[in-house]
């Protein structure tokens, strides 16, 4: 083998080999839910170490699903409760008048707007009597936690 080519070889080839090394940990440690461009320099500095070591190492579980599916499932029951009722609803503003009858997405609209409070009595024809908002079980899951 000429010189020449003997020096290509001593120095391409462990290129090669780190290069190889690096991807490798970079797509297993992509398998692994692991970050890429770390695993893909630990492999180029540490070769065939770092891609043993990712090798073995146990998949990373993936939060970001969970925390989604934890975040939404709330909010789709908030908006099936103020679907679903079919109830005329009622309040009492500040100098005690009836004011209704609206839908329960319309009271609560009031609610949003600060109109009426957590404090608020309100009734609707399936109640014995009036109740503050906060009292009412299948509300207390969407009102805000402190208001006046």
């Amino acid at each position: 083998m000429s010189p020449t080519i003997k020096a290509i070889f001593n120095t391409v080839f462990p290129v090669i080999c780190w290069l190889f090394c690096a991807i490798n940990s970079s797509k297993l440690a992509y398998k692994k839910n692991r970050d890429t461009q770390t695993w893909f320099l630990l492999g180029l500095f540490f070769g065939i170490v770092a891609l043993a070591i990712i090798y073995f190492l146990k998949p990373l579980k993936n939060l970001k699903k969970n925390t989604q599916r934890i975040s939404t499932k709330p909010l789709i029951n908030h908006f099936t409760v103020l679907k679903n009722d079919n109830n005329y609803w009622y309040y009492l503003d500040k100098e005690r008048k009836q004011i209704g009858p609206m839908s329960l997405e319309k009271l609560y609209d009031f609610y949003l707007k600060e109109k009426i409070s957590n404090y608020t009595y309100v009734w609707n024809d399936t109640m014995d009597n009036w109740k503050k908002l906060t009292e009412i079980s299948s509300l207390s899951k969407i009102l805000k936690k402190s208001t006046s």
